[in-house]
């Protein structure tokens, strides 16, 4: 069956290793990296981390939003990964309530020490400065429970939090659009 699953969190939350655990489930997946959509920029790009790129970031949550709509319309399940905060949720469920499908929203919220840790092994190009790091993580603990379901995977392998993850699908609280 066709949903979408939107998995949030800082830099270092996990992410990209819980989505690639989802999609070994199914037989028909994709896994959408936001951070992909950024790249794509070639000339105007704007660090999204700065109050300027307000636009920049609309346009690509659209973008990615777009592109699950697509996949969704021939069948596949959808996990997109990216940071997205509750300013850009409007633009999600607005792009993904044409869909007719399920949205599911999952923050991954694991502690400071372990989005650090977790972020070590990257290439120099994918590393968020730490200053920069700790003020992302610290929104994400501002922002509190504000869509779906947070879970704490600060000691949980990808596949345990894919469980997890899967677990609060299936019993609805994820749950952000009903399709």
């Amino acid at each position: 069956m066709p949903q979408i699953v939107v998995v949030s969190g800082p830099s270092g939350a996990g992410k990209s290793a819980v989505c690639e655990s989802l999609c070994e489930r199914y037989d028909r997946t994709v896994h959408i990296e936001t951070d992909n959509f950024f790249s794509y920029i070639r000339m105007g790009y704007i660090n999204p981390m700065k109050p300027a790129s307000s636009r920049q970031n609309v346009m690509v949550s659209r973008a990615v939003a777009r592109a699950a709509t697509a996949y969704v319309q021939d069948l596949f399940a959808v996990f997109i990964d990216g940071v997205i905060g509750p300013h850009l949720l409007p633009v999600y469920k607005e792009e993904l309530a044409v869909t007719g499908v399920p949205v599911q929203f999952v923050i991954l919220r694991p502690s400071l020490e372990a989005t650090l840790e977790r972020t070590v092994p990257r290439e120099p190009e994918h590393k968020m400065p730490g200053e920069l790091h700790r003020r992302l993580y610290q929104q994400f603990v501002e922002y509190g429970d504000f869509a779906g379901v947070t879970i704490d995977n600060t000691s949980l392998t990808a596949d345990q939090a894919a469980d997890r993850v899967m677990a609060a699908c299936g019993r609805g609280e994820a749950l952000i659009l009903n399709g």
